[in-house]
């Protein structure tokens, strides 16, 4: 008897792993959705420091994102590289990196915050609000949140020691899906903590937002992909990954402008917008002491990791270290 052997050209292998990734991240909600004890029972250690609801779908919003973003790179690119650049992976090991520092210490982090607030802080505490229409609240809610996350920004460029630990997100010059990553350990935590005061103040969000802080997790990453395109009449709303490169561009007339989080009302409202909606600058921070990536093998990555993880102590401790 003859054995039958089936072969793959290895060109289908890409298109076969992106669909089992595709099946797997489709398969999480609906094993939730089904009551699947075995799936809820892998999600329970994450549950102090992720939301259930974001735990569940954000990978099946990650995989539409990267999906999306891979087709529009290869249709209209600001700058044509490969999809998987040097850039891509370096920022995917600062996700990663940012991933288990969120898990190890963010959690118990924000939960110092609201102890702070409660022991000192709770007269400032606004009432009534939990007694509005469910929607009114939601609205407020992504409002509030919005804003505070425009005001954090701002502060985190204008105040100069701020600026030295936030400067690590600014100094990639091919902007990728993932470089909203970027960002280091103590700028997640400044920026924590100036947006958790009036997000208190105005009490807890009300459940549906849940589904916003999903969309709050991917949108960022569309709009530092390496995609030209401003959204057309949308950007008068949203942010657009051709208003967050001007805010990443090279030279300071940018880079103290377009401060949105996902909505550019804020920067229209307060003068902070950038005019022009079709420049596409080239993106970076100035300076030679900042220590930029250099190689691609995994060793190398992780030195300039390192040492990108301790530039803002250096330039803060002595002054004339500085990138900016």
């Amino acid at each position: 008897m003859r054995s039958v052997r089936i072969t793959v050209s290895t060109k289908y292998l890409p298109i076969l792993l992106w669909v089992f990734v595709g099946a797997v991240a489709a398969a999480i909600p609906f094993g939730v959705l089904i009551g699947d004890p075995v799936l809820r029972q892998l999600l329970a250690p994450f549950s102090l420091h992720i939301a259930n609801e974001k735990a569940i779908y954000s990978p099946a919003a990650y995989f539409v994102l990267l999906t999306a973003c891979y087709l529009l790179e290869r249709k209209m690119p600001v700058n044509p590289r490969d999809f998987l650049s040097a850039s891509f992976r370096y920022d995917l090991l600062w996700y990663f990196g940012n991933v288990c520092f969120n898990l190890a210490f963010l959690g118990y982090f924000a939960l110092w915050l609201n102890a702070f607030y409660q022991h000192y802080l709770s007269f400032l505490s606004i009432g009534g609000v939990g007694d509005w229409h469910p929607m009114a609240r939601f609205a407020l809610g992504v409002l509030l949140t919005d804003f505070t996350r425009w005001l954090s920004h701002l502060i985190r460029h204008k105040v100069p020691a701020f600026w030295a630990f936030h400067a690590v997100h600014h100094s990639q010059t091919e902007l990728n899906i993932f470089t909203d990553a970027r960002v280091h350990p103590v700028d997640t935590m400044v920026s924590t903590a100036i947006r958790f005061l009036p997000m208190m103040m105005f009490g807890n969000p009300v459940p549906v937002i849940m589904a916003w802080l999903v969309f709050e997790t991917v949108y960022p990453k569309f709009y530092h992909a390496n995609v030209r395109i401003n959204l057309g009449p949308l950007r008068y709303l949203l942010v657009t990954p051709q208003s967050h490169r001007v805010h990443h561009g090279l030279d300071r007339i940018y880079r103290d402008k377009n401060f949105g989080f996902t909505f550019s009302v804020w920067d229209r409202l307060f003068g902070t917008q950038f005019a022009d909606d079709t420049v596409y600058p080239a993106t970076g921070i100035e300076g030679k002491a900042f220590p930029h990536e250099s190689g691609t093998t995994p060793r190398s990555q992780l030195r300039s990791f390192a040492r990108q993880l301790i530039y803002p102590f250096r330039s803060i401790a002595q002054p004339g270290v500085s990138s900016a």
